[in-house]
């Protein structure tokens, strides 16, 4: 599955542009339908109470207050999947499935620790007020010297603490998934069989598998869901992503079977 990264997303990018457009065009059809009704009616003929039309007047204007709110859901979720697809198309997270992953880690992780080694080498050249050695540090300039002086509300001025302690945190976070990842990526697809059920590590698809040999059950399906298990048809699998708590829910199904 890691070989179809790109493919996939373009593909969940496809499926939402799909649908929103499917929508949009529902969206005015249902619009213009209710419009030729709610013109049938006389401008400013009110419902003639006690005639024998009232109820089917009533029904009437009911089915086009109705398409006109369904005209309005279909645009909200035209909408909702137009913002979907450009969140995929602009997302900048770095997913596990990404063949590119670890290399995309280690940038991320290159450039917080550049960030890092600015903000110390700054607030020491604040404290000491030395502009001339600031303006000699990589990505410095008189703007930042200008901003980093400006007291924030608390009176404080340069990098605050909390800034480096954050940027330290993440730079931490990412060494940990850089390793593990590397761990994962050394080891090999594994297979075993439990209770006539095919437990698979699949390296190569950073996935966790189950395999029955025919539907399971509506309870077991339930319990591969509410761990984290979804349907694949296209590996013909239940299947999360592949770490130790992963194998071990899925070791742990198995033998409740």
């Amino acid at each position: 599955m890691k070989h179809n990264f790109e493919e996939r997303k373009q593909n969940r990018i496809d499926y939402a542009q799909e649908q929103a457009a499917k929508n949009d065009q529902k969206a005015d059809q249902l619009y213009n339908s209710a419009k030729q009704m709610a013109d049938c009616i006389p401008f400013g003929q009110p419902i003639l109470v006690g005639h024998h039309s009232e109820k089917r007047d009533r029904n009437f204007r009911n089915k086009i207050h109705n398409k006109f709110g369904q005209s309005f859901e279909a645009q909200n979720k035209a909408k909702h999947y137009e913002q979907k697809a450009e969140t995929i198309e602009n997302s900048t997270a770095i997913f596990s499935d990404d063949p590119q992953a670890i290399e995309k880690l280690k940038g991320k992780l290159t450039s917080l620790q550049s960030a890092q080694a600015f903000m110390k080498a700054a607030n020491k050249c604040i404290e000491k007020k030395d502009k001339e050695g600031f303006l000699k540090i990589p990505q410095a300039t008189e703007k930042w010297w200008d901003k980093l002086n400006t007291p924030d509300p608390m009176g404080r001025v340069g990098f605050a603490g909390y800034a480096l302690q954050n940027n330290n945190a993440e730079m931490a976070r990412l060494k940990k998934r850089i390793a593990q990842l590397e761990n994962l990526a050394a080891k090999e697809t594994t297979e075993t069989t439990i209770k006539g059920v095919r437990l698979v590590e699949n390296v190569e698809a950073n996935r966790v598998q189950l395999f029955f040999t025919g539907t399971p059950a509506d309870e077991v399906r339930k319990e591969l869901k509410t761990n984290g298990f979804r349907w694949c048809r296209s590996e013909g699998a239940w299947q999360r992503h592949l770490n130790n708590w992963g194998v071990r829910i899925a070791r742990e199904l198995i033998e409740k079977l």
